[in-house]
């Protein structure tokens, strides 16, 4: 749902369409909390994810619409950090309430959430920002904006950063503590604190690098975070290949050392939210929605993927053996190589 999600943010401007998915989610979250079939639970979740796509896509529109151009990249960023923080607040109240309430009443309070959720985007948020473009002859069908945006070089370039850059970090992240702890003699409470600082890193990374790329342009802050990747993370496979579980505990690196250059991976990666901005800047601010939709598919499609192909290997997910589990990271490496290749091939625009 990015791509249609953007189209119709476009095309009719989000000021009913925001709150309307406000309200479908908790609606459908609120069904959620109410039914006993795998059906009826597969089709919630679906109706929940459809509606919340219109989220980064609106994002984008009023950065774009509303701030100087600058800071776009920096409010992507911010963004990007807003999202998190809202899984983080969400996973801590989940903590708290589901022993009182149980799931679903816990579902039900999160519902809940919705409708000030709706007002607020109704009334609060200023027309100008979310209101419907003035649109183009040739793009007033769904198609003929969509059209342009994907005849963009820059967003086909957009999309594979970010597709490498959000793909290794859903799926860099997504298969750690438990292979950690059994593969490399770390406990449960020390291979969390590895994998926390790999979500840090991304935190302070997508903020920096937006700012970084609104006073400098994207093109080299891009470039570094993305060589800091990829040099961090062949660092983080390297030593474990060579000297293998096998060898005694003192070889291994300490853990203030691991949690450094995990917290590295992540700031690095975090740069790749820069890909927003060369996406939309040679495109016009009334098709901002759209692109960001297109690119963000590219991230979060990857990051699923990335989440599922190591498991394909299934002596990877399965393994003790750390040298088996760390191949699993030549994925990662594969798609932070295809990122930086498309960063080489971004044409570097002046600062105005």
């Amino acid at each position: 749902m990015q791509i249609p999600a953007g189209v119709l943010l476009d095309r009719f401007g989000s000021t009913w369409l925001v709150p309307m998915a406000c309200v479908i989610l908790g609606l459908a979250a609120f069904y959620f909390s109410w039914i006993h079939t795998l059906t009826g639970a597969l089709v919630a979740r679906m109706l929940m994810g459809a509606v919340a796509a219109f989220a980064f896509p609106a994002v984008g529109m009023a950065a774009r619409r509303g701030l100087p151009p600058f800071m776009f990249p920096l409010m992507v960023g911010l963004a990007d950090i807003g999202f998190g923080l809202g899984g983080v607040i969400g996973n801590f109240g989940s903590a708290l309430l589901q022993p009182m309430l149980g799931w679903r009443g816990t579902m039900q309070v999160a519902a809940a959430f919705a409708l000030p959720m709706a007002i607020i985007a109704l009334w609060l948020l200023p027309r100008q920002w979310f209101g419907a473009a003035v649109v183009a002859k040739e793009e007033a069908n769904a198609h003929g904006g969509l059209r342009r945006v994907l005849a963009s070089r820059d967003v086909w370039l957009a999309a594979v950063i970010y597709g490498g850059g959000c793909g290794t970090v859903y799926g860099f992240g997504s298969m750690w503590n438990q292979q950690l702890a059994l593969a490399w003699d770390w406990s449960p409470a020390q291979a969390s604190v590895i994998s926390t600082s790999f979500f840090i890193g991304v935190g302070l990374g997508a903020p920096l690098t937006g700012w970084l790329g609104g006073k400098f342009g994207p093109e080299r802050p891009l470039k570094w975070g993305l060589w800091l990747t990829f040099v961090m993370l062949l660092i983080w496979m390297k030593p474990r290949i060579l000297l293998g579980p096998e060898l005694p505990r003192l070889f291994a690196p300490p853990l203030w050392f691991d949690s450094a250059n995990v917290g590295l991976i992540g700031l690095g990666v975090a740069s790749s939210v820069l890909a927003f901005e060369i996406g939309c800047r040679s495109l016009p601010t009334r098709l901002t929605a759209t692109t960001v939709g297109v690119i963000n598919l590219a991230g979060v499609g990857c990051g699923a993927a990335l989440q599922v192909i190591p498991s394909i290997v299934p002596e990877i997910m399965t393994s003790e053996r750390y040298t088996e589990v760390q191949a699993a990271h030549l994925f990662f490496v594969a798609a932070l190589i295809a990122a930086i290749i498309a960063c080489a091939k971004v044409k570097r625009v002046p600062r105005s």
